[in-house]
């Protein structure tokens, strides 16, 4: 019995000997598992070892998907020219002394057409696009149902540069959306300058932010004086950073709003019972729908006249396709007299998104088509 009971004692000896391996073995698997585990995070930071039981706990309890990142950019791309980009020299065509057509894409803007895009140019009334995005900054869209009443010297200033004015009287309570909408459609430089004394105290300081503005662009050629586009030789831009500025306003849903609109009809007043009738400079030229004949039918949604006698007629629009796809053409120096060039400019233009150079031909608009056409 004794040696039996040794046997039986022996046997459970070697038993507990084996049991202890195997424990030894899988430890040091699982030690070597966490080594390898820990060697992609970085011993001497606390933050990293936080972040690398994050993402494991995420991956072990969020589905697997497949997911696209992109990264929006506050500022429209700089549009870049291609091999395929068409240099436009008939004049018979286009008349505009600069002109650019580009394609608006999330990878980049790309040049279809130009003339002496990069040239500089007095931009005239264009320049309230920048003014309108450079308010809506300083100021918010919250702002637009602030009330401002009309300054009787503004009014006689803008007069006295033969700037448009909208209509306002002096002393007459103006809310700031019939105020923006009166600088935009119209071009009223009287409103253009109460936007701007409001959101920053004077004409001048308002011109900085601008400029501030057109410089966080990245606008090298961009430089702005005042807020209506009045002549001054050192109110430039070009065709191409125009066209950044008016991609750059169609991120705001108010900016783009006001700029398509055909008509707007202000509050009433005491000073105006029925309110003011505002009518689109751009959209009383041209329908919209003049290219819808087009293989890939567009239609000019909406933009921005400009004029002055250094300036000539100047022109800033954006058109849509039915795939949604987004073209931008400004026009700068189209002819000295006649507003209806530069729409024929950019009709023709316009062309140029689906077909080629020698299958264009110049476009234009009956201003007795037009119901609504003003000539200024």
């Amino acid at each position: 019995m004794a040696e039996q009971s040794k046997k039986k004692s022996g046997g459970k000896g070697l038993a507990v000997f084996l049991g202890l391996m195997l424990l030894a073995l899988i430890g040091m698997g699982l030690s070597a598992a966490w080594k390898s585990l820990n060697s992609y995070r970085d011993p001497q930071s606390d933050s990293a070892e936080e972040s690398a039981v994050t993402v494991l706990t995420a991956a072990a309890t969020t589905p697997a998907t497949t997911t696209v990142t992109t990264t929006t950019e506050r500022f429209p791309s700089a549009p870049k020219k291609t091999t395929e980009t068409v240099t436009l020299t008939d004049t018979d065509l286009i008349y505009a002394r600069n002109a650019v057509l580009l394609q608006a894409a999330p990878d980049g803007n790309q040049i279809l057409a130009e003339r002496d895009a990069d040239a500089e140019i007095y931009p005239a009334s264009m320049t309230k696009i920048m003014t309108l995005v450079t308010y809506l900054e300083l100021c918010g869209e919250t702002a637009e149902s602030d009330l401002l009443i009309m300054d009787e010297d503004v009014i006689a200033a803008q007069r006295a540069q033969l700037a448009y004015v909208a209509g306002f009287e002096p002393g007459e309570a103006c809310s700031v959306m019939d105020l923006l909408y009166a600088m935009m459609l119209p071009s009223g430089a009287d409103a253009a300058v109460m936007l701007a004394t409001h959101a920053a105290g004077s004409e001048a300081a308002f011109a900085e932010q601008m400029n501030a503005l057109a410089a966080e662009m990245g606008l090298q050629h961009t430089h702005f004086v005042n807020c209506t586009g009045l002549h001054e030789d050192e109110h430039v831009s070009t065709v191409n950073e125009i066209a950044q500025i008016l991609l750059y306003a169609l991120k705001h849903p108010l900016a783009a709003k006001i700029m398509s609109a055909y008509r707007h009809t202000t509050a009433a007043s005491p000073q105006h019972e029925e309110g003011i009738e505002l009518v689109s400079t751009t959209l009383s030229r041209m329908v919209g729908n003049e290219l819808e004949g087009l293989e890939k039918p567009l239609h000019i949604i909406g933009g921005k006249t400009g004029f002055t006698n250094p300036a000539g007629q100047c022109l800033a629009t954006w058109a849509e396709n039915a795939d949604g796809e987004v073209f931008v053409t400004v026009i700068a120096g189209s002819t000295m007299l006649e507003p209806l060039d530069a729409i024929g400019d950019t009709l023709t233009l316009y062309q140029l998104t689906c077909k080629t150079p020698d299958e264009i031909e110049r476009l234009t608009v009956d201003e007795a088509d037009l119901p609504d056409y003003e000539h200024y």
